[in-house]
């Protein structure tokens, strides 16, 4: 009979545990529930919370939430980034020609020198004035 009992016990106890539910912990960033593994929160930013999608975390900038991968955040404002030869850049101020960073105002090449067509030519990698 102790034997029946003890098997019992054991079978119980197994299916118990293979029914439990684990929960996830939640939090609050100031009155918000979120889940840690879905959000994060800045309280710097007014308790903004941010979404954690497909792996990137989502970064604040100002009441936004960005991918840093598309974006940048300058002084508050989104702007759009890109980037070149490794090197992070502002798509509203920069352009990249073969891996390159130069301003929009100069969107040429000549060695390592960036020039506007109005004022410069190349010449065997040289500037040469118009």
């Amino acid at each position: 009979m102790q034997f029946l009992v003890v098997i019992t016990t054991i079978a119980l106890a197994a299916s118990a545990s293979a029914g439990v539910i684990v929960e996830r912990a939640l939090r609050y960033c100031d009155k918000q529930p979120y889940y840690d593994d879905k959000y994060t929160c800045y309280p710097q930013n007014g308790y903004l919370l941010c979404p954690i999608s497909g792996g990137v975390i989502y970064q604040p900038c100002g009441k936004a939430c960005f991918n840093p991968a598309d974006y940048g955040c300058i002084n508050g404002q989104l702007v759009p980034t890109g980037t070149c030869n490794g090197q992070v850049y502002d798509k509203n101020s920069y352009v990249c020609v073969n891996n390159f960073l130069c301003p929009k105002a100069f969107p040429n090449v000549c060695g390592t020198a960036c020039y506007s067509l109005s004022q410069y030519h190349c010449e065997n990698g040289h500037l040469v004035q118009n």
